[in-house]
């Protein structure tokens, strides 16, 4: 199992986590400089619940962040602070930004977002 791999995906769905606040939408994570290059994950929130997610950019998404492949490992696993990163420049947020603005305060509180430890 790897970060953002089919199987990563599938066991953080499974392994649930608390709610990132009230926000439904789709979030695409776009990551470079990962061990296989660039990867990419859609993810379907529903009420802050992680519903889906699967490899891949989905059209239409509401939100997308870009963002350097550990980077993105180390804040989706609560070693690596979003808002810092995205106001560094590091973490790149299009689209909803309503979306943004309510699930980064959920997610800082959060830390880690429920995610399987991968390699």
């Amino acid at each position: 199992m790897t970060f953002l791999d089919e199987e990563f995906l599938a066991a953080w769905c499974a392994a649930g986590h608390e709610p990132l606040g009230s926000a439904s939408g789709t979030v695409v994570i776009k990551t470079s400089g990962g061990p296989d290059g660039k990867a990419s994950a859609s993810l379907e929130f529903s009420e802050g619940v992680l519903r889906g997610a699967a490899p891949g950019t989905k059209r239409g998404a509401d939100l997308a962040l870009e963002v350097p492949w550990q980077l993105a490992f180390d804040t989706v696993h609560g070693t690596a602070d979003p808002a810092e990163h995205y106001m560094s420049g590091d973490l790149k947020v299009s689209g909803d930004m309503a979306l943004w603005l309510e699930l980064l305060p959920a997610w800082r509180a959060a830390g880690t977002l429920g995610a399987p430890p991968a390699a």
